[in-house]
This record gives structure tokens, sequence and C-alpha cells, in this order.
């Protein structure tokens, strides 16, 4: 490999963890509550302390190759220089307002994400996580509809905030903590684990059962179900490890929704800006929702999220019922505003696609006939790598999936971990990684995956 093209890629310089790692990693386990990951008793993550593009460097002076994008949020990779541009030249003008005063980035920032929202989509809200975004769409459900119960699915996830606690499948991200009543929780088509029978061979068989499903609970007066406010569904589930649904689902979702009078929320937080080769994931159906929750790759690597939806629930709210220090940041509009137009000159939606399907034919190929290896399944530069114990019982091998992140790590690679078993390995890249880099990362990826 020449030397350019060396650097396109991963340096390791000192076995991880190094020195500088460790005592990093002390300072903060003295003065944090265990709540952080770097609590745990095994080793944590990598220690980051500079990043630029799709390459991150820690205190040791490795060089990593970002396949996670931090949590799938820098979309534009870290330190866009035009994001960066936006924030130098905001800080010289703005820092600091308080969401009741209007601002003109503010204004700019809604306008423009209401230009690419999806159809009927013509009015938002800001927030500043995930989580808080997800949390006021179902107040604004609870208001405009006059109900209190919602419709979620197993594995979805939806952030931590108290909030929408009780929406998360996963059992671990509520245990020992109160959440909100009003959640039910029916199967998502998983076709390689299809909760209706095996029927990874027939998919859409999997799509429609989990349809019929849900349509006769709902139909049903004696299902246990009260008046639902909303379905709430991830187009493409993020942390249950990367599940794309069989082509009737969403649109089977939306006609229910029709006929029943219940709003659809679509969380698009993960799956959003160009992640899955549409700018938004739920155009792969051709599906609208009446609520919608953006964030993670909205804001260049800053916190903000938003809301889009429909005139009738986005007025649900009274003047002041939707306010906070912090919730319109001038910064942070800034940088989202510079990145919304990366996105939309470079057409990043489309390089997702191109590199995405190169990427899934590369690790397909790589990981045929590999006996841990259940399925490699994704969407755009959404993609996931199902670890088992054998192919024939398909039952779920999070150590695999672990030992997988650790020897990717060695090697200079980041990854990440999800699945409702946490035995799925997760990439999802910046959409600005050069494809060398992806070329590189495959070959690395061979030599982890069959170590």
């Amino acid at each position: 490999m020449d030397e350019r093209l060396a650097e396109l890629g991963p340096h390791i310089v000192t076995p991880y963890p190094g020195p500088r790692t460790r005592v990093l990693v002390e300072r903060l386990r003295r003065v944090e509550g265990s709540g952080m990951r770097t609590a745990a008793a095994e080793y944590p993550l990598v220690a980051w302390e500079s990043a630029r593009g799709a390459l991150v460097y820690d205190p040791d002076g490795n060089r990593y190759l970002d396949l996670y994008a931090g949590f799938a949020a820098a979309t534009l990779g870290h330190a866009h220089p035009r994001v960066t541009a936006a924030i130098q030249a905001q800080a010289e003008r703005l820092t600091h307002v308080s969401s009741a005063y209007p601002t003109p980035t503010r204004a700019a920032l809604m306008e423009t994400l209401l230009s690419l929202a999806p159809t009927g989509l013509t009015r938002g809200l800001f927030a500043i996580t995930g989580g808080q975004g997800n949390d006021l769409a179902l107040r604004l459900a609870r208001r405009a509809t006059g109900r209190d119960e919602f419709i979620a699915f197993r594995g979805g996830y939806f952030g931590r905030d108290a909030g929408v606690l009780g929406l998360n499948g996963k059992a671990a991200f509520r245990r020992g903590l109160r959440v909100a009543p009003g959640a039910h929780f029916f199967p998502y088509p998983y076709p390689y684990r299809c909760p209706f029978g095996n029927r990874h061979e027939d998919p859409a068989e999997c799509g429609r059962e989990a349809l019929a499903y849900l349509e006769h609970a709902l139909r049903d007066p004696a299902s246990g179900i009260g008046e639902v406010a909303a379905i709430v569904v991830e187009p493409v589930q993020g942390n249950a490890g990367v599940v794309v649904p069989p082509p009737s689902f969403l649109p089977g979702l939306r006609r229910l929704c029709d006929e029943l009078g219940i709003l659809l929320i679509l969380d698009e937080i993960q799956s959003g800006f160009g992640r899955t080769g549409c700018l938004w994931a739920c155009e792969h159906w051709g599906v609208a929702p009446d609520l919608m929750t953006v964030g993670k790759g909205l804001g260049g690597g800053l916190a903000v999220s938003a809301v889009l939806g429909r005139e009738g629930p986005m007025g649900a709210l009274e003047p002041g019922q939707h306010t906070s220090t912090f919730l319109t940041n001038a910064l942070t509009h800034a940088a989202a505003l510079a990145g919304l137009e990366v996105m939309v000159e470079e057409k990043l939606w489309q390089r997702s696609r191109e590199l995405g399907a190169f990427l899934l034919s590369g690790l397909a190929a790589r990981l045929a006939g590999h006996p841990h290896v259940g399925e490699v399944r994704g969407l755009g530069l959404f993609v996931a790598v199902e670890m088992v114990t054998d192919r024939d019982t398909r039952r779920p091998a999070p150590e695999r999936a672990r030992e997988v992140l650790s020897r990717a790590r060695d090697a200079g690679l980041i990854l990440g971990l999800s699945g409702q078993f946490s035995h799925v390995v997760k990439l999802a890249p910046p959409l600005i990684i050069g494809r060398k880099q992806l070329e590189i990362a495959l070959e690395l990826l061979g030599e982890v995956f069959h170590a």
C-alpha cells in the first residue's frame, strides 16, 4: 500500500489500551457516576482525542477508521470544513439565545428542513436530543387526538428520556425505572427471525402476518387496547440490528392509521439524512407520516433534533407549552444549516446508496459460508452482520459479536454493537467516507471476522 493510500486508513502504534487512554479512563471513573459505559468492568471503547473526516485519533497516537460515525451522528464526518466554518462565524455573532427569541438562523433551518420533508409535513418544532424529539412527538399526538395509548414494536428504540422509555422494546433500557404507561408492543417483521415462524426465505409473508396480527388486535374490542393516539415506528430498526422491514409493512401501517384515525409517527433519527440511500428511509416505500422525528445527522456533530409534521398535530400545543433555555441554540442551528446545504449540494443520499451497495456486497462475499455469520443485511450505508452460534439454529452469539468488535478495534476499525441480544455488528460510516477507505475497511474486516 502506498504512503498516501495508507494515510486514509487506520494506523496503530500503541496496543489498546495505551497508557494515556488508561489514565483518561481512570480519571473519568473517579469523578463520574455509574451510568456511563466507562464505569463498566470491561475496558471501554476507544478514547477520542480528535477526529477529521472518517478518521479518529486517540490520546496514544493511534488512528482509527470510523465505521460507526459517532453512533451514526457524524453523517458528514468529523470536523467538516463547511460546518466548522459556520460554527466559527456564528460564534462571532451570537452563541446563546433562549427559545423565546426569534433568530434568522432558526427560521432558515426550519424552512430548509420543511423543504426537504416528506409530502404534507409543513410545520416543525425543534428539540435537542433524539429522545426529547420523540417525547415531543408523543405529547403532540396526545394533545391532537385526546388519546393516551400508543402502538410500539419489539426491538424499537426511541431514546432514554422518561417520556419515551416505555416505548423501548429492550427491557434493559428501562430496568429499575418507572415508565409512563400506555404502550402496547407488537412484533416487528424481522425476516431473519420472524416472530411468526421461520420466514427467512419469504420476508413478504412475515410482513403480511405482522400486519394482520396488528390489525386484528386494533379492530378487536376485547384486545385490551384502549384509545390509540399513534403508531410509533422506526422505518428501519437501528438498535435492533438494522432490521429492514418487508416492502408491504410501512404502507400497511399507513393504511391502518388512515382507516382507524390513528396518527403515524416515524422515527427517522438514525435512518434519516441519507443514511439508507434515500434522504428519508420512508421514501423507499413511498410512505409519508403524520409526524416525523429527526436528529443525529442533523447537527453536524452538535445536539439538535426536530419534529416535523402535518398542520393538525403540529398545532396541538398552546404557545409557550414547548420551550427550554437551550432549545434553539444559535451554534447548533448554524451547524445544522451548513450541514444540510452540503447534504443537498452533494446529494449524499446517492453516495450512500452507491457506497452502501459496494460495502454490502463486499461483506457478503467475504463472509459467505462463515459458520457464525447468520445474515449480512442493510440499506445504504446502514449495514449489519448478525452473529450466530451456528447457521442452522440461528442462536444469537453476543460473545462472538463482542470478539469481532475487539479485534476490529485492535486493527484500527470502530464498529457498533446492536441487536436484541447484543449480537449484531453494526456499520454506519460517515456518508463522506471514501471508496478507497471502504476498500481498506473491507480487507481488514475480512481478516477480523475470520481470525
